[in-house]
């Protein structure tokens, strides 16, 4: 049974064994083979940073329902029309990660008894083709007021495939639900890896406010084969029966360094022009700035190693995956002064401190970001840690770790960024993990 609730999380897993793992053709990571998924779990974390099962820990979907249900994004509770309307209470939207990609949305509701939290999720519509193959990221988005969206990354077998789904004002059916409205292949990869990069792998998304005002939203997708950020300009139009549909301009590409393999791309909570790039061959993260004149990204300084000197040992038998580098994901505080950066194979998480200076006399951008500082490099106490979030309050830290099988707990230093190991609670195959208020869902 749960403690006092103060966050509900939701997982997701990898149904099926030896999944995701570019070393799988070298016998992949160890770890235990015997243990898989069961589909998208129901998680509790207390006020003290404790977890627990939620639906005495039953999948809240099943892997018989939607296999492989590795990546998963929130739907906080929303009034908009631009939502379809079954949705607008909360919900989910999770991809199937298989050669033959899905994608899924879920209604969600939560009955609070004596006994504690039962989470329910109820299909809306059939699952829809993401029109790539491995879906692995997906996220949620307004495009101004007319229009809600779902952005799917397809890692992609042959190529990356950047999917966006939307819904627009005026159905409100009770079973209307998103359609595929933009497709977009990514081509050839860089080929500077020869085994990963022989064609484009779009990895992750990311949202941000428009530079210009011809743009209601501007997405920027890491590309890990090709070594590249790729920025659109998002935007709705109104076509001659009324109704409104979607349009995705490429606008710009930012190249990241040869071989490193962009994963994903987190802007900074407070420096909005400020984001970071996980580079995930080289094991680095890379701060870049975005040109507030024409958009354009451009490096702040060479990227940063997430991984100790001198490691691996020439004897380690990480030595043998990429010289044990193998970047995950990465996480900024909400008050923008702390990056947290994950390292597979290491198993570890880096604490990054922004270095700022004061620009004399500047009006518009009186700070100035310099660089990042390690201040503590902190091991998860797991096996793969392939996905990290944070509570909104910025206390506690969530890590999905792949091969030992758990979500592990830590709690943070707000003052200083550290963090300490809290809890663990075990969910086979763990890919993903993502947090809401219990408020934020109807009951």
């Amino acid at each position: 049974m749960e403690r006092h609730c103060k966050y509900i999380g939701f997982v997701g897993c990898y149904t099926k064994e030896g999944q995701a793992d570019p070393f799988e053709s070298r016998g992949g990571v160890p770890h235990d083979r015997s243990k898989v998924g069961t589909g998208v779990l129901a998680i509790a974390v207390d006020a003290t940073g404790k977890l627990s099962f939620l639906n005495d820990g039953e999948p809240i979907i099943k892997a018989d329902k939607l296999p492989n249900p590795a990546y998963l994004c929130i739907l906080e509770r929303s009034d908009n029309s631009n939502r379809p309307p079954a949705l607008r209470n909360g919900g989910l939207c999770v991809v199937s990660e298989l050669e033959e990609g899905k994608f899924m949305s879920y209604a969600l509701s939560r009955d609070q008894t004596q006994g504690g939290i039962t989470i329910h999720a109820k299909p809306v519509g059939e699952p829809l083709d993401t029109g790539g193959s491995y879906p692995c990221h997906i996220i949620s988005s307004a495009v101004g007021s007319d229009m809600e969206s779902v952005i799917i990354c397809n890692y992609g077998e042959k190529e990356g495939v950047l999917s966006v789904f939307g819904f627009g004002k005026g159905d409100e059916r009770p079973d209307a639900a998103y359609t595929r409205q933009i497709c977009i292949t990514f081509g050839p990869g860089s080929k500077a890896d020869p085994d990963r990069q022989q064609t484009s792998h779009a990895h992750s998304t990311s949202t941000v406010p428009p530079l210009s005002p011809s743009s209601s939203m501007d997405l920027c997708c890491a590309d890990l084969g090709s070594d590249a950020i790729v920025v659109f300009s998002m935007n709705t139009r109104t076509i001659p029966d009324g109704s409104v549909s979607l349009q995705c301009i490429e606008k710009n590409k930012a190249a990241a360094p040869p071989g490193s393999g962009p994963r994903s791309l987190m802007f900074n909570p407070v420096f909005s022009n400020i984001a970071v790039v996980s580079l995930e061959m080289t094991a680095q993260v890379w701060l870049i700035r975005r040109n507030i004149e024409d958009g354009n990204f451009e490096g702040l300084g060479d990227p940063v190693s997430v991984l100790p000197e001198k490691w691996p040992s020439e004897s380690a038998e990480e030595k043998q995956f990429n010289h044990g580098r193998w970047a995950s994901d990465a996480v900024w505080s909400p008050d923008g002064k702390f990056l947290y950066a994950a390292a597979r194979l290491h198993n570890s998480i880096s604490i990054f401190e922004v270095q700022v200076s004061t620009v004399e006399g500047a009006s518009s951008e009186p700070v100035e970001i310099e660089g990042l500082k390690l201040v503590q490099r902190v091991p998860t106490d797991g096996i793969t840690p392939r996905c990290l979030t944070m509570t909104d309050c910025g206390e506690f830290i969530l890590v999905a770790h792949q091969h030992s099988h758990d979500i592990s707990s830590f709690q943070r230093n707000a003052s200083d960024g550290s963090m300490v190991f809290i809890d663990r609670l075990e969910v086979p195959n763990a890919a993903c993990v993502k947090l809401i208020p219990p408020e934020q869902l109807n009951s």
